[in-house]
């Protein structure tokens, strides 16, 4: 309300579990550290951050550390974090529950490009027309799922 300017914001109909275990201030512009980890980082957008905590929790249990960002603004994107993680961690993982083509993805990747280091995988609905359905079915069609995300993580250390 208080931004001066156009903005976008993206709801879903059905309701999502809440991340954060205490009131929290967004800032615009600025990514939220869910988890700190250096083998991976998850970048994540939106409601899909349900699926990214437990796949960091899964990652976790299985002896891989795993650091989490809420990307909750995408632009302003925060370059800084994505340097970051790219530095502490050099793989990275983007995490949406909508088209990869020009969302969080594709402006991660753009960072990283400029930058010269890192490896991304880009998980969400792949570039195609869209479906109708139930949301966890839809992104599952997709390949978005918590055991997919932590399966993409384990391999992406391992290339």
């Amino acid at each position: 309300v208080e931004l001066h300017g156009p903005v976008y914001m993206r709801f879903t109909r059905d309701p999502i579990p809440y991340i954060y275990d205490k009131q929290i201030e967004l800032e615009i512009g600025k990514a939220n550290l869910i988890n700190d980890g250096h083998d991976v980082a998850i970048i994540a957008s939106g409601d899909i951050m349900d699926f990214a905590v437990k796949a960091v929790n899964a990652l976790h249990k299985q002896g891989i550390s795993a650091r989490l960002l809420d990307m909750h603004t995408i632009k302003p994107l925060d370059i800084e974090a994505v340097i970051a993680a790219v530095d502490d961690c050099e793989k990275i993982i983007t995490l949406e529950d909508h088209n990869i083509i020009n969302g969080l993805g594709s402006a991660v990747s753009e960072v990283i490009a400029e930058y010269g280091k890192g490896k991304l995988k880009r998980m969400g609905v792949q570039d195609r027309f869209g479906e109708s359905g139930p949301y966890k079915e839809l992104l599952a069609v997709n390949g978005v799922t918590v055991d997919k995300i932590a399966e993409t993580a384990k391999r992406l250390i391992q290339s």
